[in-house]
């Protein structure tokens, strides 16, 4: 079963949409759609009766959903949203980070509940929000919004591959399909490996003013179209030429 964005020319590019139940990554510099993109494809979920986790880490989600709904259109009124945001006071100091045991179990958990209660951000305080979630519904489809503030104030630099490796993980046995938004300038090899795909779009500057184009980068299991394509961001949605 394939797991569509709702954008035609971007749909036939993934050989008719992802593959149910895996992990992808969605990258581009700042401004390029990516937040945007990646809300497009819960909108479609949302649209299919299916149940929708936007994980906001990068900004407030109430700011980010109120700029695309009134932007766009577009009603997200069902969508389930965690407030994953880092504390103003992660900025300035790096958050203390626990481990999940290669077994996958939650080590000093009662610790970790208050850590984050008081704000911190860690792949396993995360874990812990999504599974309370879960307890009550089963997800299809989920945004980790973004990965880039996320290895900067909730991994230890020591302890990256480790924590990357929990955080894709995780999300592979949750049997939901998911994206997790990145920044392309930021060092990609390990997610690279770690997800069943990559999605970028590069945002360039020309005379009239910005061009992007979408490119699938890869796609673990499935064809693909590999040309790049050009993207188009307008008052009515988003458009990729076929």
């Amino acid at each position: 079963m394939r797991v569509k964005f709702g954008i035609m020319g971007l749909d036939k590019m993934l050989n008719g949409g992802l593959m149910k139940g895996k992990v992808y990554l969605l990258t581009g510099d700042t401004g390029s759609g990516k937040t945007l993109l990646a809300s497009r494809f819960l909108l479609e979920g949302l649209n299919n009766g299916e149940n929708c986790l936007y994980i906001a880490v990068d900004k407030h989600p109430s700011v980010v959903l109120q700029n695309v709904m009134l932007g766009f259109g577009w009603n997200l009124s069902r969508l389930r949203v965690m407030d994953a945001v880092p504390s103003e006071a992660l900025y300035s100091t790096s958050p203390s980070v626990r481990d999940i045991t290669a077994k996958g179990e939650i080590s000093s958990a009662h610790q970790i509940k208050k850590n984050v209660e008081k704000g911190e951000l860690s792949v396993e305080g995360l874990i812990i929000k999504i599974l309370n979630e879960l307890k009550t519904t089963h997800f299809d489809r989920v945004v980790l919004d973004s990965l880039t503030v996320m290895k900067k104030f909730g991994i230890e630099e020591d302890k990256v591959m480790l924590g990357l490796h929990k955080l894709f993980t995780f999300f592979s046995g949750i049997g939901a399909t998911t994206i997790i938004t990145a920044s392309s300038k930021m060092d990609l090899r390990a997610e690279y490996l770690l997800s069943s795909g990559v999605i970028n779009i590069e945002k360039t500057k020309t005379s009239s003013g910005y061009e992007r184009y979408i490119k699938i980068l890869k796609m673990r299991g499935s064809e693909y179209d590999p040309r790049p394509k050009r993207m188009y961001i307008t008052e009515d949605g988003i458009f990729v030429l076929r």
